[in-house]
């Protein structure tokens, strides 16, 4: 592929110490600093409420746009907070919050969200994390045809089907005028999948989902936040 002019990261999981944290990963930060330094967008792709992935961004010293909510929204400097939904999945996930309060559990973030909103499993479920997301997204699906449930390995996501990672990072790659060939990105979730599966270069940490692993071009010898340096320092070299 050309030159990377562009590279989308996922956050939980891949920027940080592991798939069971939220400690960042400090070798990570840094790689991602000289990898902006050379001139790369680098911009977040997560499932976070907006303005923690804003904060982020900013404080770790990124430079490209930012996407949250599940690409429900997206937000840089020049543009504002650009809304990539029609429709709030806030009565669907109150729907599922009591239907099946025994098994998940409301998020503080949801304060924060507008249109894809996060239920928590509880402990006791979290080693049938798969059934409990089978069961969730049967529900949705039937009773809410334009919205869907899917599972970051942090939270449950109710999002409108409208709105997905994948078409944010196109879209931002729009707005960009920067060519899907020319940017590459990184996940450690099945829920990267889709956005990545549309960059010229698709990388998985070592610890990530194996359905993600199958469909991407390049799997890292180091897990989380050490396979994001890895990358940068190794496949972009800087």
């Amino acid at each position: 592929m050309s030159r990377v002019k562009a590279l989308f990261l996922d956050v939980d999981g891949t920027l940080t110490l592991g798939r069971n944290t939220y400690k960042l990963s400090i070798r990570a930060m840094r790689a991602l600093r000289r990898a902006v330094s050379k001139g790369i967008v680098v911009s977040l792709v997560s499932s976070n409420a907006l303005p923690i992935v804003v904060g982020l961004s900013k404080y770790i010293g990124l430079n490209g746009p930012v996407i949250g909510e599940s690409g429900c929204l997206a937000y840089h400097g020049d543009w504002g907070v650009v809304p990539l939904a029609r429709r709030s999945a806030r009565e669907v996930y109150l729907a599922v919050l009591k239907e099946y309060g025994k098994y998940v559990e409301d998020s503080w973030q949801n304060a924060f969200r507008l249109y894809d909103y996060a239920l928590k499993l509880r402990k006791e479920y979290l080693s049938s994390a798969g059934k409990v997301l089978s069961v969730l997204r049967e529900f949705v699906e039937r009773r809410y045809p334009d919205y869907t449930v899917d599972y970051s390995g942090y939270a449950l996501h109710v999002r409108p089907v409208e709105a997905s990672k994948k078409s944010a990072v196109i879209y931002v790659l729009g707005k960009l005028g920067i060519a899907p060939e020319e940017a590459a990105g990184i996940g450690d979730s099945v829920m990267d999948l889709g956005f990545l599966g549309v960059l010229g270069l698709s990388a998985a940490v070592a610890n990530a989902d194996e359905e993600l692993k199958k469909g991407v071009s390049l799997i890292l010898s180091k897990p989380s936040g050490l396979g994001v340096a890895e990358f940068v320092e190794r496949v972009l070299g800087v």
